[in-house]
């Protein structure tokens, strides 16, 4: 038996590290924020109107084959009440999550048959694992608040059934059918808890009255769920086919996000592992009659519903021809088998007292814990480091948004279909909703005088890069924050006329990675957009500091050749001259990828042909029409490298604009130009001399514009 003195410390250093994680968590969930909707939460926007004309069929509606009611009146309130900035759905999936674990918790911290030390060790490690930093991928999703409910509603329904078994209360059995109701109606994976609650009721021996209240109440709302109800696609035919890769995919499921550490077999093998210490604990409770107890109905219980929750999720997304498991290794799902390892942790220290084991004494499994938790925190860091990136570019477009810009590439960040969100943006724009609740639109065109003393000084820091986006300019920078003692500091950018024409800063997610260089520090890089629709010729930035706003070092002048939308192009241009190398083809570009909108009245030419290793050169001349503006429609693969284009004047040679392709591109770019009266005839010469992967380009013809 350890001293009184060990086990103080050990408490003590397990609530210590339990409130840095909580204290970090609560930090990463912050700077993963992104006001503007993201991938499904665009769904808020598309009923945005329904919500706001009390339709309460609108709530019906499925996503894909869930019905999520209650999340959606939380994202309803969050529009009506909130100005939609989604914070309310990130505070009601953080308490969720949390009220899940305090539920787990207290069974095992009620049980006075175990000491308290062994409690203490079982709450604060299972907080420690659950609070890791992969949870806040998950808990910064606003619309992933439907998962966390979800499991809130499984856990109290079970808590309260034993409850209502124990004390025969009617009370804790309508408490027991709610929570059961608000988990089926959040997700679709909870249709599987109300034959859970009946296999449970048998097996607590809840009253004949009480087991017909709940019978009849599965029966109804189950029922009620599929009325109206679109069944989706679904795989059991593969799971019956692949009982073996149906198991591995399970065992991956249940070994996240440690099953990451190495390779997919380790995930099998660590999810197989959890499986067995569950089943083992199952077969001891059961043999010492301890199966009844609190602690072991809503622990196994819990545990069965996230069994069941695989079974459902490989029957939608299973995939036998993936070796690796992705489908199982998804982020989306991060809390289910988070609060699985939690059950895991409680049951081994619940079960080892109970028990009396010597080897499982809390000491020495709280010693295990803690070093399992701090290599997997370690060798974890790659794989939440690359999850952040997608945060992180949707921060990019939220700044490109706020200044007044849909660029469809940036767009494609936070939803496939810019055609999509041309349509619900403009409404969240008009009602100053989400991001633009800010009001930053009235600074443009404001004099930088308004925002503060020009102090008298520079401060270390440069624009890196510019590349033009859809009517304005994406600009790349450092500034030194210590110097303004901000580590997030306010960019705006101004023309040669002392106007700000756009802002930005650095992304609290950190820069994406594709935009990272040796140029931009990684913890002083910043990101800001200009809009142009105020007349600018160069651009200057400035940092906002406590005192006042101090200059950048370096003025850059915009480039000739500026980013289009598809309302700024006319039909093709006529009398096109094209000479072309043989590796240029008409109409040929993969079939697979979506490159978004292209013009429909002008053909593509591409040096693809299935090989991306095609070198050529393709040139179009034209006469300059009247308005002299010029555009094009370019795409490329993934990479950028060895690929070129410019428009020219024919006659003298002189370069008009220079065509600014990067990697990760993956989208039709509409760029022009304006050709001054001295310009006669355009030539257009696009080269490919790129032979490694991804390295392709495909142009449309010239086409006119204004």
């Amino acid at each position: 038996m350890f001293p009184q003195y060990v086990r103080t410390a050990v408490v003590c250093f397990l609530a210590a590290w339990l409130a840095y994680t909580l204290c970090e968590n609560v930090q990463r969930i912050a700077a993963y924020y992104v006001p503007i909707p993201v991938g499904d939460y665009w769904r808020v926007p598309q009923f945005l109107k329904a919500y706001q004309t009390l339709q309460i069929a609108s709530f019906w509606r499925q996503h894909n084959e869930h019905r999520i009611i209650f999340p959606e009146i939380v994202f309803a309130l969050d529009m009506l009440l909130a100005h939609g900035r989604m914070l309310w759905p990130i505070v009601c999936s953080l308490l969720c999550y949390s009220g899940v674990w305090a539920v787990l918790c207290s069974t095992v911290a009620s049980d006075r048959e175990i000491p308290s030390f062994n409690r203490c060790c079982a709450v604060l490690v299972s907080g420690i694992l659950i609070f890791l930093p992969g949870s806040a991928l998950v808990l910064a999703e606003p619309f992933l608040l439907q998962w966390p409910m979800m499991q809130l509603g499984v856990a109290l329904a079970i808590f309260f059934l034993k409850k209502a078994a124990d004390t025969e209360r009617i009370l804790f059995l309508a408490l027991a059918i709610s929570a059961a109701v608000v988990a089926t109606y959040s997700s679709a994976n909870a249709l599987v808890l109300f034959p859970l609650l009946i296999a449970i009721g048998f097996t607590v021996r809840l009253s004949k009255r009480f087991m017909a209240v709940l019978i009849v109440s599965a029966v109804f709302f189950v029922g009620l769920y599929f009325i109206g109800y679109r069944f989706s696609d679904s795989n059991f035919r593969a799971v019956l086919l692949h009982p073996a890769y149906f198991l591995a995919f399970t065992a991956t499921y249940l070994s996240m996000p440690f099953g990451n550490l190495f390779g997919p077999a380790f995930g099998v093998w660590l999810g197989s592992l959890n499986f067995g210490l569950v089943i083992f604990s199952a077969i001891r409770s059961w043999r010492t009659r301890l199966l009844g107890t609190p602690a072991a109905v809503v622990l196994f219980g819990f545990y069965a519903f996230t069994l069941l929750t695989i079974a459902i999720t490989a029957a939608g997304r299973m995939d036998p021809g993936d070796p690796t498991f992705g489908s199982a290794r998804v982020t989306r799902y991060l809390t289910v088998p988070f609060l699985n390892w939690a059950v895991v942790v409680l049951l081994c220290y619940w079960i080892a007292a109970r028990l009396r084991w010597r080897f499982g004494l809390a000491v020495g499994l709280t010693g295990f814990y803690t070093l399992f938790l701090l290599v997997g925190v370690y060798k974890l860091r790659s794989w939440q480091e690359a999850n952040e990136a997608e945060f992180a570019n949707a921060q990019v477009t939220a700044m490109s948004l706020d200044t007044g810009l849909a660029d469809s590439e940036l767009i494609a960040r936070i939803f496939p279909s810019p055609e999509f969100l041309e349509v619900f943006l403009p409404p969240l724009k008009a009602q100053h909703l989400a991001i633009f609740s800010r009001h930053h639109e009235d600074w443009l065109g404001k004099s930088i005088t308004q925002f503060g003393g020009m102090l008298n000084r520079t401060t270390p820091g440069q624009i890196v890069a510019i590349h033009p986006v859809e009517h304005g300019l994406e600009v790349v920078g450092w500034v030194n924050s210590s110097d303004v003692r901000d580590p997030y500091p306010r960019i705006l950018l101004v023309n040669e006329r002392g106007q700000v024409v756009g802002w930005g800063r650095r992304p609290s997610a950190g820069l994406p990675p594709d935009w990272l260089s040796p140029q931009t520090p990684e913890h002083e890089s910043w990101v800001a957009f200009a809009n142009l629709a105020i007349p600018t010729r160069s651009i200057s930035a400035y940092a906002v500091a406590r005192h006042g706003v101090v200059p950048i070092t370096g003025v850059r002048a915009v480039p000739a050749l500026e980013g289009a939308s598809r309302s700024d192009v006319d039909k093709a241009i006529p009398d096109v001259t094209w000479q072309m190398d043989k590796s240029w083809t008409l109409n040929e570009t993969p079939t697979i990828p979506r490159f978004g909108w292209k013009p429909a009245t002008s053909p593509i030419y591409s040096s693809w042909q299935h090989r991306d290793e095609n070198t050529g050169r393709i040139v179009a001349e034209f006469a300059r029409p009247p308005n002299g503006c010029v555009s094009m429609g370019v795409l490329h693969g993934p990479s950028a490298g060895g690929l070129a284009a410019q428009f020219l004047d024919a006659d003298t040679g002189a370069v008009l604009g220079e065509f600014p392709f990067r990697d990760h591109d993956y989208l039709w770019s509409l760029w022009r130009v304006r050709a001054s009266t001295n310009v006669k005839r355009i030539r257009f010469v696009a080269s490919d001399n790129g032979k490694d992967w991804g390295q392709w380009l495909a142009v449309t013809g010239p086409l006119g514009c204004w």
